[in-house]
């Protein structure tokens, strides 16, 4: 009763069509039950009497019932799917709001098609509760009432005998419906997880092809697919009780009404008309008593979606926007960790008391080994974490105290796997800044150094990137990313190891592009490619969720620590010999007696 009450709460927008539709439930069954007595008079009063003057009114009185009950169901079932696919609609909004509210915390420990499975099964199931159920039900209850007093009214001998079956019928579907709700439930949930199985395998096609696992995966799905149909089975028997019930409980009552009935009849205790009027009566009151029992698992299946839905409207995001969070206007950039540590788990955390301050401009560099806290780093300048302890700062005021929407739209972030959405190379670009212009748009793209190859593809700039960028190379869809960034004019970067998918020429071609975008702004760079980082202002070097060492290129190069060590590990130097010229790092390795010169890519 608590979900039912909170769904009407959260869709009372939706009264202007519960209205009209309310009367016209009630009005619709008033109109086809006040047909048999039509029939009653049309044997008792014409045709046994031999009225002739009266059978035209007589019909015509049918006819105007006939039409109204038909005029009022056909303006029931517009109303209906009106009212269901509104609430369908707003559901979903509230959903896909949810999950961005939720954010990257969620993405992270949810699976995505448990989610879609949300929008594809179980809303349409809520939505149906709502537009087409209750009222159904309405319907029917209304019928039931009308009718059985209209029996009573005619014959309560032959309707006492027929009100014994209602609740008979009732107490049967009690005990049918119990288990059909459990095995909806638990059809239901196999049904995500097979959304979950299909949209791994799907994304995942190039690792099972290339690793020979079609077998083992397909071996997967299909124990998925053959307990989905189990329980779908399960529900199916479930089904066919209740009707076959319903068939069965329909003869016996037929028989009831035509023998008792017609006893009535020749013992001269009612009248034919009657009989017939009864007979009616009851064929239109069994029906939506019928009806109610299917009804029923339509409800139980409804409020099984209804428990997932609101179980997932009511997790909590991770980050929350304080009431007197404001927007921030003019930014310069001045980004501080205050003793900021952080963990996905309580017990394991990932940062570890980490302070420091990047000045307006500034290029920040974020290098270590893995699982050393960059990224998480990173994700706390953008607050898709909120610290655990401590505080990060903009411009001296604690993130928290910002909006999150007016934070992130002064920080771009070029991510390392970069996402494209399938549609046109224009509007991938655009997504930096909603109502960007044409000149703009193209002019990022030249100064990311996209628009050489954008202009060779058949469509140009209008051409469709495919599923996730499949139709583009992982250095083509990077400028892409590059350029997004530069059109949403960002003073706080962040990059995370933004070359790393490109080869010696698309890495050269980018170099004038970063130095572009990076120039005038608060740039933090995640590197594992030390190459990367050497003109930085500062380097932070995190191992096990600390700063363990922090200073330039060369100061970092001067002293012996993890930074040195990785350094020499990826250049191959044995024996501390490190000269720089012409932005070239030669490392001389005495031990082969080679030399190795490696050109150094900056950022």
């Amino acid at each position: 009763m608590r979900i039912f009450l909170r769904c009407l709460n959260d869709h009372r927008h939706l009264r202007r069509v519960w209205l009209p539709l309310l009367l016209l439930t009630l009005l619709s069954p008033s109109f086809t039950l006040a047909i048999p007595l039509v029939e009653k008079w049309l044997i008792d009063g014409v045709l046994v009497p031999l009225r002739l003057d009266l059978l035209p009114l007589t019909l015509a009185a049918y006819a105007g019932l006939w039409l109204l009950a038909s005029v009022t169901s056909m303006l029931v079932f517009p109303l209906r799917a009106y009212l269901s696919e509104h609430f369908a609609l707003r559901l979903r909004q509230q959903l896909f709001a949810h999950c961005e509210a939720l954010s990257v915390a969620f993405s992270h420990r949810e699976h995505s098609g448990r989610t879609m499975a949300l929008f594809v099964n179980d809303v349409p199931s809520l939505s149906g509760l709502f537009g087409t159920t209750l009222f159904a039900a309405l319907t029917s209850v209304v019928g039931i009432i009308i009718g059985a007093a209209l029996m009573f009214l005619l014959s309560w001998q032959l309707a006492i005998v027929l009100a014994i079956t209602p609740p008979l019928l009732a107490a049967v579907g009690a005990l049918v419906t119990r288990p059909l709700r459990s095995a909806m439930h638990r059809a239901q949930e196999k049904t995500a997880e097979l959304s979950e199985r299909l949209q791994e395998n799907l994304a995942g096609i190039r690792e099972i092809v290339a690793f020979g696992r079609e077998h083992s995966q397909g071996a997967r799905l299909g124990t998925t697919l053959r307990e989905l149909l189990h329980l779908r089975l399960r529900v199916t028997l479930l089904d066919t009780a209740i009707h076959s019930g319903q068939s069965v409980s329909s003869l016996a009552i037929t028989l009831i009404v035509l023998g008792y009935g017609g006893y009535l009849v020749i013992e001269g205790h009612t009248a034919l008309g009657t009989l017939i009027a009864m007979r009616t009566l009851f064929d239109i009151v069994f029906h939506p008593a019928t009806q109610m029992l299917g009804l029923i698992g339509s409800l139980q299946k409804a409020l099984a979606s209804a428990d997932r839905i609101y179980a997932f409207l009511d997790q909590k995001p991770r980050v929350q926007e304080r009431p007197e969070a404001r927007t921030p206007r003019a930014v310069r950039g001045a980004v501080a960790f205050e003793g900021v540590s952080f963990a996905y788990q309580l017990d394991r955390p990932v940062l570890r008391d980490v302070s420091f301050t990047a000045q307006p401009g500034q290029v920040i560099a974020l290098v270590g080994p893995s699982g050393a806290g960059k990224s998480t780093l990173a994700s706390l300048i953008a607050r898709f974490y909120d610290p655990t302890a401590g505080r990060v700062l903009l411009d001296g005021t604690d993130l928290r105290d910002l909006t999150l929407a007016g934070l992130r739209s002064h920080i771009g972030i070029v991510f390392q796997d970069t996402f494209l959405f399938d549609t046109t190379i224009r509007e991938n670009i655009a997504f930096g800044r909603e109502g960007a212009t044409e000149r703009e748009i193209v002019e990022a793209a030249r100064a990311a150094n996209a628009w050489e190859f954008i202009e060779r593809l058949p469509d140009g700039i209008d051409t469709r990137v495919g599923e996730r960028g499949v139709q583009l190379s992982e250095g083509q869809k990077q400028r892409l990313a590059i350029a997004r960034a530069l059109l949403r004019q960002p003073q706080v970067l962040i990059l995370d190891e933004p070359t790393s998918a490109l080869d010696a020429r698309a890495e050269h071609l980018l170099q004038s592009a970063l130095d572009n975008l990076m120039r005038g702004r608060t740039t933090f760079v995640i590197a594992h490619r030390l190459a990367t980082v050497q003109r930085a202002d500062r380097i932070l070097v995190l191992d096990k969720g600390r700063i363990v060492e922090q200073g330039t290129h060369a100061e970092l190069l001067q002293q012996p620590g993890l930074y040195r060590e990785l350094f020499e590990l990826q250049f191959g130097h044995a024996d501390g010999q490190i000269l720089a010229t012409n932005g070239q790092v030669v490392t001389a390795n005495r031990r082969s007696g080679i030399d190795q010169r490696s050109a150094v890519t900056t950022a």
